[in-house]
């Protein structure tokens, strides 16, 4: 599907930024295509496809100087991940296409501009209320940084507004279920041993993927029976190591093998070849062990095991600052949302009395 916005340039004319303009906007709609673009508006195989990291300089490097730029400052003095560097640098990526489409550029683009971006977002792509609120995070971010650093002199993202995010409970697994998935991990595959750990860590520390994959041998001290997790923002915290947690461990520490020459041998999850885990990995790991499970967990996700780990701990008299604490949480309020699962529950069980 071709669709041709109302400030387009003309065909083969230069975009302002002196790249070449294509005949037309190139939309996901059409799944010939990819559903990410090019700075200039055409479509371009995945960083992956490339053979590259997306996080990596080399892939920034073929971005907008001020692109390039914002991401090496969030990288160094922010402290944020690759996973977070590489997805702002797409946002904005995306962003400067649709701009050069309607005759702009980072210099020129006006507030009317930038909301029209977050209206085509959701009419043309179907990005959901999360989606335009993190696009409309990282616009507000990235001019914030421009204008400090002098690049433009009016901040037209100033008051670019997040559409509402509808709340969500949090969806979790039952005791039964989780007990389930454990022992399928430790059935399915070729490497249950590894499996049934990894399953094992995300529901006993509630850690996030990018969070398990960063993983080293050295941040489980089974002497301090705990493990040392770094979250968003390289903030570091220890989680108590659960007696069961620490024998699955060690059972998997007794088989893991890192041939000679393998990429980051400190990290704590192999793949099959001996290299790190990565989160497509895990991901696709956890998706194979649901299936594995009698009656299947459809759409288990790792989130899912975290949501898990933080309603089990409330249902056990476990206090909000603590949960907080142990998963990371930047602000108690995104602790409380899994109250309101628990006290639905418990209302539940009220109901269920008789006398």
């Amino acid at each position: 599907m071709f669709i041709s916005l109302s400030r387009r340039r003309p065909t083969g004319g230069e975009a302002s930024d002196g790249s070449r303009c294509e005949e037309a906007w190139i939309m996901e709609a059409d799944p010939r295509h990819s559903p990410e673009m090019t700075s200039n508006g055409s479509p371009g195989r995945s960083p992956q496809e490339a053979g590259q990291d997306p996080g990596s300089r080399e892939h920034r490097r073929g971005r907008h100087p001020w692109i390039e730029a914002f991401q090496e400052y969030l990288l160094v003095e922010e402290g944020c991940s690759e996973q977070t560097v590489d997805a702002y640098g797409r946002d904005l990526e995306l962003l400067e296409a649709f701009l050069n489409r309607e005759g702009l550029d980072f210099a020129t683009a006006d507030p009317l501009a930038l909301s029209s971006f977050l209206a085509f977002l959701q009419r043309e792509r179907g990005n959901g209320p999360a989606a335009r609120a993190r696009k409309a995070s990282c616009i507000r971010s990235f001019y914030r940084y421009l204008t400090r650093q002098g690049y433009v002199h009016q901040n037209p993202a100033a008051d670019l507004r997040s559409p509402r995010i509808p709340s969500r409970e949090p969806i979790f697994l039952s005791r039964p279920e989780a007990r389930a998935l454990l022992d399928a991990a430790r059935r399915a595959g070729p490497a249950p041993v590894r499996d049934h750990a990894i399953i094992a860590t995300l529901l006993y520390t509630g850690c996030r993927v990018s969070e398990l994959t960063a993983l080293r041998v050295r941040d489980v001290n089974f002497t301090t029976e705990t493990i040392r997790i770094f979250g968003k923002g390289a903030k570091e915290r220890l989680v108590p190591l659960h007696p069961e947690l620490a024998v699955i461990l060690r059972n998997y520490l007794r088989v893991r093998q890192v041939p000679p020459g393998s990429p980051e041998p400190e990290r704590l999850f192999r793949n099959q070849r001996g290299g790190p885990m990565t989160r497509h990995g895990v991901h696709y790991l956890i998706k194979r062990i649901a299936k594995a499970v009698p009656g299947d967990l459809p759409g288990l996700s790792a989130h899912k095991l975290r949501h898990t780990m933080a309603t089990m701990l409330l249902e056990n008299d476990a206090d909000l600052r603590s949960i907080q604490e142990l998963l990371g949480h930047a602000s108690v309020a995104t602790t409380q949302r899994y109250t309101h699962v628990v006290n639905r529950r418990l209302r539940q069980q009220v109901q269920k009395l008789e006398y």
